[in-house]
């Protein structure tokens, strides 16, 4: 069933018969590359920003410098979006989901706000026609990942992507076409690797909470299923985690309210086709964020440390550099982020959603006659809202066999549960009905 919303829309159909937003019109999947150097940034769609934390006042500054117009900014409360706005230079601010999504000039949306609020708006905003690019995780259970699956499957002409910008640095590209190039054989086994510091601020927020999306399996294993599915091309058939919460109380952060959210996490994955996983975040290591990402083979290995890709064959003695990533402060602060939050945020996700923000700009650039047509080719590579599904499906399921402490068998839901079974079965039987 498609998406409720108290918005209305225009509905046309399509000649398949099916319902379709009117607003997008087909999708161009090859045109003329002279298109991307002769539009101006004027034509590029404006963009509505939902969230006022770290991660939004990265995001700002980078869409300005790629061209976008950042028309509103929506915060939960007055006071955190008044002060966001001010900061950011945006005009139009406010605390009203709607007002964001029915201003004239908003015609993509960019979603950074607590996962407990991203499906509700990711699904509405599709509904009235808005394109969607939401942050992860997708929300803090299945449930409201498949939401937003089943918005995008209505409204397909509609962008909808994840954001998840480390499959967009070319490290990650370079391993993935040798991988599919046959440069390690048949895969057997997959290690990642993130150590960082704590995620907890001064003040308690839906990071501390695990019912609200907090945590590093949410936050950073996410990421890291997601990538790893991106570079493998397999699926978790069952996992098995261990999570633990070391840190329950801060010197600001103590009494009554407790911390719920993982700071360390260790599992397991079984893959469709005989590969295993082992992945370890830790977030008791504070300075520099570090991540590796190993993948062994039949005939050699790949390995990434931080953004340079290193191989060996297994009868070679000595280790290969595939890529390196010279380091480009200058390029960083060009975008116009500050350098508090260049801190804040690691330098391979700053540099991920750079590249994909700018492969957004190329997507609707090469249609040059209509602002809210896009073309598919440039994002084929960023994840999909059922990318996201899985994710926390597996997510899930790895909170799951942290309370078991056993293997679970990873179920991805195709219809959203019944909220009443007994009730609904009940009234199956009866051969009353409601009027």
């Amino acid at each position: 069933m498609p998406p409720t919303s108290i918005l209305r829309v225009a509905i046309r159909r399509t000649p398949g018969g099916k319902r379709a937003c009117g607003r997008p019109k087909e999708v161009w999947r090859q045109c003329p590359s002279e298109a991307v150097h002769t539009m101006s940034t004027t034509e590029l769609p404006g963009i509505g920003v939902f969230g006022t934390g770290t991660a939004v006042r990265c995001l700002v500054p980078i869409l300005k410098y790629h061209g976008f117009r950042v028309e509103a900014l929506w915060g939960r409360t007055k006071d955190s979006v008044e002060e966001c706005a001010k900061d950011l230079q945006i005009g139009f601010k406010t605390n009203k989901v709607d007002d964001v999504l029915l201003h004239k000039d908003v015609d993509l949306v960019f979603i950074h706000c607590p996962p407990h609020l991203q499906a509700p708006i990711a699904a509405k905003a599709l509904g009235i026609g808005k394109h969607v690019i939401c942050g992860t995780p997708a929300g803090p259970s299945q449930v409201d990942a498949l939401k937003m699956v089943h918005a995008a499957e209505y409204y397909p002409k509609l962008m909808s992507l994840m954001c998840n910008g480390l499959r967009f640095l070319p490290c990650f590209q370079k391993m993935k076409q040798m991988i599919d190039d046959s440069y390690i054989g048949r895969i057997s086994v997959v290690e990642a690797r993130v150590y960082c510091g704590s995620f907890v601020k001064d003040k308690y927020d839906w990071m501390c909470d695990e019912l609200m999306g907090g945590g590093v399996l949410n936050t950073y294993g996410s990421i890291i299923i997601d990538l790893i599915t991106y570079l493998t091309k397999q699926h978790a058939v069952r996992v098995h985690g261990m999570l633990r919460t070391f840190t329950k109380n801060t010197e600001k952060i103590r009494g009554i309210r407790q911390i719920t959210s993982d700071d360390f996490c260790t599992f397991q994955m079984e893959l469709d086709k005989g590969a295993c996983v082992t992945v370890t975040i830790n977030s008791h290591i504070p300075g520099q964020y570090v991540h590796e990402v190993l993948i062994c083979g039949s005939k050699g290995r790949l390995i990434v440390r931080g953004m340079d890709l290193f191989g060996t064959k297994n009868d070679a003695a000595k280790e290969e550099i595939f890529y390196h990533e010279a380091p480009d402060i200058l390029d960083q602060e060009r975008t116009g982020v500050s350098e508090s939050i260049r801190a804040d945020i690691p330098i391979p996700h700053l540099k991920g959603l750079m590249r994909l923000i700018h492969s957004v700009k190329d997507a609707f650039k090469m249609v040059p006659e209509d602002k809210h047509a896009w073309s598919d080719h440039p994002v084929s590579q960023a994840s999909t809202f059922k990318d996201g599904q899985y994710i926390q499906t597996v997510v899930d399921m790895l909170y799951q066999s942290s309370r078991s402490r056993d293997w679970v068998k990873i179920d991805i839901l195709n219809e959203e549960p019944d909220p009443a079974p007994y009730l609904s079965d009940a009234m199956r039987r009866s051969t009353f009905s409601l009027r």
